[in-house]
C-alpha cells in the first residue's frame, strides 16, 4: 500500500490530467496523422516478445498500417473494406466489412482509437480518466469483448504516447514516435 502512494506521488507531476474536454480540444478534427510506431506483442502464442516497426498513417477516409520490419506488409483499412498486401507484394481483400459485425466493429474501433474519438470509442466501451491515461474496458454485450481493457497514456501535451490492448491470451503495446498531426482549422466564430 505504501509503495503504491508513493509511486502515486512520485508520478504525479509528471502526468497530465487527462480529461475528457483536454482530449476532445487536442485531437477533435484530426484531418491527419502520421506516426511511427513500435509494436510489442507477448502472451501464448509468443515464445518472446515479439517487435516489429510500423508506419502509420490516418486520415478519416484511409488507415495505413505498414509493416517495416521485421516483415514488410501492408494493411489498409478504408471505408468499409480490409485489404492486406503481404512480402510478396500481392493484395488479398478481405471484402467488406458490412457482413461481419465483429470485423466492422473492429474497424470502426481502429479508427477511433487513432483519431482519440471518444464518442467512438465509448460507443463500446466504459471510459475511465486517470492521470496520464485513459482505460477502456468494453461494455456489456459489445462486439469488442474480445478485449479486456484498452489503455491510451498520454504525454505532457496530451498526444498519444503509447497504447496497450490486452485480450484473454495476448498483450500487444503499440508506442507511438514522431507522431505528426493536422487539425481541421476551427470554425469562424458567429457573426454578432
Amino acid at each position: 500500500m505504501i509503495a503504491a502512494v508513493l509511486a502515486l506521488a512520485l508520478a504525479a507531476p509528471d502526468a497530465p490530467a487527462v480529461t475528457a474536454d483536454g482530449l476532445r480540444a487536442r485531437h477533435g478534427g484530426v484531418r491527419r496523422l502520421t506516426a511511427d510506431v513500435v509494436q510489442v506483442k507477448e502472451g501464448k502464442y509468443w515464445a518472446r516478445p515479439f517487435e516489429s516497426r510500423v508506419a502509420l498513417r490516418y486520415t478519416p477516409e484511409r488507415v495505413e498500417w505498414e509493416t517495416l520490419a521485421p516483415v514488410r506488409a501492408l494493411a489498409v483499412i478504408q471505408g468499409d473494406a480490409l485489404w492486406l498486401v503481404g512480402p510478396d507484394g500481392a493484395r488479398r481483400d478481405l471484402g467488406p466489412a458490412a457482413g461481419d459485425p465483429k470485423l466492422a466493429a473492429i474497424l470502426r474501433f481502429v479508427r477511433a482509437l487513432l483519431a482519440v474519438d471518444l464518442d467512438g470509442i465509448e460507443r463500446d466501451f466504459v471510459l475511465r480518466y486517470g492521470p496520464g491515461e485513459v482505460t477502456a474496458t468494453p461494455r456489456p454485450g459489445s462486439d469488442l469483448g474480445l478485449f479486456r481493457a484498452v489503455r491510451l497514456r498520454f504525454g505532457p501535451d496530451l498526444e498519444i504516447a503509447s497504447v496497450e490492448l490486452e485480450t484473454a491470451d495476448e498483450k500487444t503495446r503499440l508506442r507511438f514516435e514522431r507522431v505528426q498531426r493536422e487539425q481541421r482549422a476551427p470554425a469562424p466564430a458567429p457573426a454578432p
